[in-house]
């Protein structure tokens, strides 16, 4: 599967891109808002289980590569899943190499799967969570188009003490206004 933005392309994983996934998962920026980063048994594992959500029937999870349109180099990875199947709401999330910050990527990919969902995927709501003190994060979402729904107080243990949730979303009426 792959998914066409103005400057990036988001697709499926392949078993070549293991190196890149280990490399993004490694990066301590990744998980700097997460109590814990995974270890390289675990990359693994998700790596494998990410291979395997392409043959899923329905697929309810998408973990996509995030490429350049240029040169079709793998700077992040933007997920999907289904959240909640009775009112249709899917979570997303995203991450890029560190380098790639700063430069719209990450919201021009949470802007093209955003779409996505409402066309292909049947979503009525795509939700992202985010820890509170994680701006960058919630600059994204505003900028994707998401409405702020809330904050959920306390609800994530991240660097051994209790953080706030940020939570927002997009409606599928929403974006056939725009």
């Amino acid at each position: 599967m792959e998914i066409i933005a103005d400057r990036l392309i988001l697709r499926d994983y392949t078993s070549n891109d293991f190196s890149f996934y280990e490399e993004l998962e490694l990066n301590p920026l990744s998980h700097k808002y997460e109590n814990t980063a995974p270890d390289a048994k675990q990359i693994k594992e998700n790596f494998l289980s990410i291979l395997t959500q392409t043959t899923s029937d329905p697929r309810e999870h998408y973990d996509l590569a995030v490429c350049t349109k240029q040169n079709r180099t793998p700077i992040g990875n933007v997920s999907i899943k289904l959240n909640w199947e009775e009112i249709r709401e899917w979570e997303i999330g995203w991450v890029l190499l560190p380098e790639y910050w700063k430069m719209g990527y990450a919201t021009e990919a949470v802007k093209t799967l955003i779409g996505y969902a409402f066309s292909s995927l049947n979503a009525h709501r795509v939700v992202a969570y985010a820890n509170a003190e994680n701006l960058q994060s919630e600059k994204v979402m505003i900028r994707a188009g998401m409405i702020r729904d809330g904050i959920l107080r306390e609800t994530r243990f991240c660097n051994q003490q209790w953080c706030d949730e940020l939570i927002y979303s997009a409606l599928e009426k929403e974006a056939t206004l725009n």
